[in-house]
Formats: structure tokens, sequence, C-alpha cells
């Protein structure tokens, strides 16, 4: 798969589309799509656009983003970045009271560190549904395999669960309690659960943003490799649970 393929997985299991391609709904339900997603790597750039956008303003927002520096690499991403100016002028009134989203989207290496840290989980235990992940007991099929780590004592320090999924791919969700941050639960989590995920004949994926350090170490702890940067404006997303690549330390 090269890396345009990559791309598409990828948008594919972020969002729904209509008959022409444009994006209707995101595939996690506590998210509202979107206006446009842009995914630039070094093969070349793909984008979605909003159906909730007038053509008028679709046109001139596709124009922009065909002329959008593809990336040698994360790194030159950082020092090349899309044209956010232009990209918002296009946008005009829907620029208000907004959340820009802008960061590095991951693949996993072949293989994968043998982990009996952690398990997959089917069922929630009623002591985690009063905790800081009450969230999973309105988890449903799509949201599997959900693996967790759990502490000396017991207690699911972190989770892992698919934030986004197709038959083709899933998206990482990681959250860790605040108790149990910093200690390597989180990478613990995420490993089995791609492990899962591709033993279920799919591809794991991992995204973040830039400015979620926590994020992006972990992504790093674990040498996932870094295909892509993400862009998309949007309404603020409605927070219940962990978002793409998770919110909280490792």
């Amino acid at each position: 798969m090269n890396l345009i393929e990559l791309a598409d997985l990828h948008l594919d299991a972020l969002y729904e589309r209509d008959v022409i391609g444009l994006i209707t709904a995101s595939r996690d339900a506590e998210v509202t799509p979107p206006w446009f997603h842009l995914v630039r790597t070094p093969d070349g750039n793909r984008w979605l656009l909003g159906a909730a956008l007038e053509d008028l303003r679709r046109e001139r927002l596709a124009a922009i983003l065909s002329v959008q520096p593809p990336i040698s690499d994360c790194a030159d991403a950082l020092g090349h970045p899309s044209d956010l100016d232009a990209i918002r002028a296009a946008l005009a009134e829907h620029a208000s009271a907004v959340r820009e989203y802008c960061g590095p989207a991951f693949f996993f290496p072949n293989q994968l560190p043998a982990n009996d840290r952690a398990e997959l989980l089917y069922e929630l235990p009623e002591a985690a549904r009063r905790g800081p992940f009450a969230w999973l007991g309105d988890a449903g099929e799509a949201s599997h395999p959900i693996a967790v780590v759990r502490a000396d004592n017991s207690e699911v320090a972190s989770v892992c669960h698919s934030a986004r999924s197709t038959s083709g791919a899933a998206e990482a969700g990681v959250e860790t309690a605040d108790e149990y941050r910093g200690r390597g639960y989180g990478s613990l989590a995420v490993l089995k659960w791609a492990a899962a995920v591709r033993e279920g004949g799919r591809m794991p994926l991992y995204s973040t943003e830039w400015e979620n350090t926590a994020s992006r170490a972990l992504a790093r702890s674990l040498g996932l490799i870094c295909y892509a940067e993400d862009l998309h404006i949007g309404l603020q997303r409605r927070q219940h649970r962990p978002a793409l690549g998770g919110t909280h330390d490792a």
C-alpha cells in the first residue's frame, strides 16, 4: 500500500460520505464533521470537503487545497505549513467559533513487541462504570477491539479502543487514568489494541495533534511511522470520550 492509498484508508476510517464524496458525518457519533480534511503525504495530498458547505465555497476551498505543498516527512510539515490564511478566508463566516486541528498521522511497524501486560476487554467491570472510563459503558461494537492495562491493584489504568472504525481500518483512541499517567500503561494498551486490529485483518492507525506532546511521545516510544499531516477545521468537538490518539499522558 502506497502513502496515497494509506491516506484514502485513513479518510475512509474517519468519515461517512455521500455519493459524490462529500463528508456527511464522522464515524464517531460524538464528533461534528469538519468543513474539510486535508492529508499531506510525501506522495501527494488528499482532501475531502464537507457537504455542509455551499457549492461556491467548496469550489474556492478546493482550489486552495489543490495547491497546498506536499511534505517530504513530518518534520517538513512543520517547516512548510499549509496556507491557513487562505483557507480561513475561503471559509469566511464559517471561520468563527471553530476548532482547527493539525497534526501527524502514523501507521504501525510490521513487527510489534510482545505484550502480556494488556488484555482485551469484552465486558466492562461494574467498578469501572463509575470511574474515568465510564464512557465505555456506551461503547458499541465499532469500538472494539478494546484493550486495557491494569495496575498492580487490578484497577483499569489505561484503555485503547477503536475511536473510528471500518472494515478496512481502525483509528486508536487511548486514555490513561490520572493517577497512572507517566508509567507506560498507555503504550501497552495501544500495542495490544493494534495487534488485535491486525489479527482481525484490518489496518491499525494512529493520529494526533502537534500540540499533544504526550500522544506524540507515545507514538515515538512505539516506533510508529509518521506518513502524513492532517489538517481540518470545523465546529468544536463534543468531548465525551478520548479523541484520536488520546488526550492524556500515556
